[in-house]
Parts: C-alpha cells; structure tokens; sequence
C-alpha cells in the first residue's frame, strides 16, 4: 500500500472539516509547492464607502470577496514569493510532515479565517476601519500543537510530497 501524501490527506481533512468559507486545494508542480486558497465575503452595505483591493482597484458591487493562502513548500526546490501567502510552511519533501502539524495548521487555519470573517464584515460597514488583512498567529499554533501532543491527538506518522 503507498503511503499517503501531504495532498491527499489535506484533501480529506479540508472536505471533513466543514469549513465555513470557501477553499481550494491546489498542487503548483512547477514550483513544488502545495497551496490551500480560501475565500472570505461580506457584504457591503454602506454605498458611499469606496473599497479598493491591494491593486487600488475599487470593488464594483455589494459582496466583497477575500481571498489568501496558505503554503507547504520545499525550501530546496521552492522559489515562492512567501509575502504572497497568509503563512508559508517549509518542510523536506523526501522526509515529509507529520500529520498532527498539518491538523494544528487546520485548527489555527479555522480560527484564523473565522476572526477573519467577523473582521470583514466590520470593514465592510465601517468607514472608520481602513485596513483589513487575516492574520496568523505563530502563538497560538504552537499552542494547538502543544495541546495536541499533551492530550495524546497529535500524529507523527509522516506525509510525503505526491510523487509525479
């Protein structure tokens, strides 16, 4: 039996998850890197509040879509942009990533994304908040792996990059 790989068991842990914002799991083999991409809305309710992206593009209707990412990428081999994702996360492919880290990144990705989402709709609505961006908390994960590991629900068994 093959041993399963890091994008397998995301694919199964993200559908499992039931996640309440939308993702999309996708392989770059050119870059050998494995992105998980989720999307945020709000709706915005306010017509004389102008939003504009990164790009100083101005949205054009009610629903304000955002959209990051999170990455596992081989330092080796990998040239990403790490600024191009809300946290990238190195590892060796040949020797692979514990399952228990991938489920610590799931529960921090969850939290992150749902305070993500209340903060959303708060820009959305008030003119006073001119920024908005997710942020990952690296204190917090290492609490999720802490506790993980204390109450004996963190896995060692490793995941490998997907072979071609």
């Amino acid at each position: 039996m093959a041993q399963e790989t890091l994008i397998d068991y995301l694919g199964e842990a993200l559908e499992e998850s039931d996640f309440e914002f939308d993702w999309k799991l996708e392989w770059n083999k050119k870059q050998h890197a494995i992105e998980v991409y989720f999307s945020i809305f709000a709706e915005q309710k306010e017509n004389n509040i102008i939003i504009e992206d990164i790009e100083g593009t101005a949205t054009q209707n009610e629903i304000i879509q955002f959209e990051d990412a999170i990455c596992f990428f081989d330092p080796k081999k990998s040239k990403i942009q790490m600024d191009n994702y809300l946290k990238a996360f190195p590892f060796d492919f040949k020797m692979g990533i514990e399952k228990g880290y991938i489920d610590a990144i799931l529960k921090t990705l969850r939290i992150v994304v749902t305070e993500g989402q209340s903060d959303l709709l708060d820009f959305a609505s008030d003119p006073a908040i001119e920024e908005f961006e997710l942020n990952w908390n690296d204190t917090n994960f290492d609490g999720t792996i802490k506790t993980l590991k204390d109450i004996n629900r963190y896995s060692e068994e490793k995941l490998l990059y997907p072979k071609y």
